[in-house]
């Protein structure tokens, strides 16, 4: 699969995910993953999958499943980053302001981040 679409799979994957996210649960404020007794975040299911990710790829299983995966767990991590640091990691702290921008900002800076690399890497092709 050429680098192009990988990275715009990638970026679909890891945007679908960020708005439908903040979307489902700022209908569903009160919903919360327990699992014998613990809070769940969703940033650790994310951190937990791309582990598992990262050996997929390090194996040479690099398709578009594993990509679409890659920018869903990216998405459940970086929507968690600014929230469960600068808030209290209420359910209510996580629809302020500060969790929205902290998740947005973060979010830019990984999009920006894959439209330089896929320029670097699409410039020395030509080289």
């Amino acid at each position: 699969m050429e680098f192009k679409k990988r990275i715009s799979i990638f970026i679909i994957s890891l945007l679908f995910t960020i708005v439908l996210l903040r979307a489902f649960l700022s209908v569903l404020q009160s919903t919360n993953l327990n699992f014998f007794g613990y809070n769940i975040h969703h940033l650790f299911i994310g951190a937990f999958l791309t582990v598992i990710l990262l050996l997929l790829f390090i194996v040479g299983i690099i398709n578009k499943i594993t990509i679409i995966l890659a920018g869903i767990s990216s998405a459940l991590i970086l929507d968690e980053i600014v929230y469960l640091i600068a808030t209290d990691g209420s359910d209510a702290s996580y629809l302020t302001a500060v969790s929205l921008w902290g998740a947005i900002a973060l979010t830019a800076i990984i999009l920006i981040l894959a439209i330089i690399l896929y320029n670097i890497r699409k410039h020395k092709l030509k080289e």
